[in-house]
């Protein structure tokens, strides 16, 4: 995503939670949106309806709506137009009273196979689980998957001890496994399973987020804070001037970092859409 001037129009920023991956894309938001007002709902100090109600007064034209909480709370509350990033789940209410746009939590599926396979060429079987509702994303990761010579495979599961029953047949077949932040699937006993399970079968497993790295994950393939906060401003920006409706309900993002776990630490790239370059060297250098 193109670097936008700086954002005329004045917005609110409402976190989640004082969590790195929102705080870190508060502060890349803070730098394109000069002074924004910020509120946080995990500080207790306002209830939701008493924050966007102070949202309401202050006269700004747009919510940035950072995380699942802010984002709910936003769609209840907020009186102007809500675009929301950092989530991954989110059922839109059918009597939204203002106009809500999202952007995407997880980078291009199509580079993450790209840069996953120049890391390990030999990858042929990607396996999925996804709670259900994501029928787009699962159609992205075939295109991206057959574009690079791979295969994906996918299980619908309805709960955390279902999608560790289904990896756990699974991964016999499967050389790389795709880890969706589906918090309806996953919990972190399952996910340690997982990654033992993994081990074992030497599933190599992508995931999306670099802290999850520690627990032995080989791979992350994590979105990048100046991307979505790029995204973010331009969505609001076509919102406010009008053309909210020329784009989609969930836009892509542009870039995905590449962080691999190796014997002296950990090391990463960027990987931006359309380009040949990743963090100025050749693109595939891990």
């Amino acid at each position: 995503m193109e670097v936008p001037e700086p954002f005329k129009v004045e917005a609110a920023i409402v976190l989640s939670d004082r969590s790195p991956a929102f705080e870190k894309v508060a502060t890349e938001l803070g730098s394109l949106l000069g002074q924004p007002l910020m509120y946080n709902l995990s500080d207790k100090s306002l209830p939701p309806e008493d924050a966007f109600a102070a949202v309401t007064e202050s006269g700004v034209a747009v919510v940035i709506a950072i995380g699942l909480p802010a984002a709910q709370a936003a769609m209840s509350w907020s009186t102007v137009p809500v675009v929301y990033c950092q989530v991954f789940n989110l059922e839109e209410p059918d009597d939204l009273s203002v106009p809500v746009k999202g952007v995407a939590s997880i980078p291009p599926l199509s580079l993450q196979v790209e840069a996953w396979k120049q890391l390990d060429p030999e990858l042929q079987h990607i396996g999925a689980i996804l709670g259900n509702g994501h029928e787009d994303l699962i159609q992205e990761a075939k295109r991206a998957a057959a574009a690079n010579g791979v295969s994906v495979h996918y299980r619908i599961a309805n709960s955390d001890r279902e999608a560790l029953y289904m990896f756990q047949r699974m991964a016999p077949r499967i050389d790389g496994f795709w880890l969706f932040p589906d918090n309806r699937i996953l919990s972190v006993t399952v996910i340690e399973e997982i990654v033992r399970i993994a081990a074992h079968h030497r599933v190599r497993i992508a995931v999306f987020n670099d802290s999850l790295l520690e627990m032995g994950v080989a791979v992350s393939t994590a979105s990048v804070e100046a991307d979505i906060a790029a995204t973010v401003v331009a969505v609001a920006e076509k919102i406010i001037t009008g053309t909210g409706d020329m784009i989609p309900d969930l836009t892509p993002l542009d870039a995905v970092k590449i962080s691999t776990r190796t014997a002296i630490g950990e090391q990463s790239d960027t990987f931006a859409a359309g380009t040949d370059e990743a963090g100025g060297a050749p693109k595939g250098r891990l």
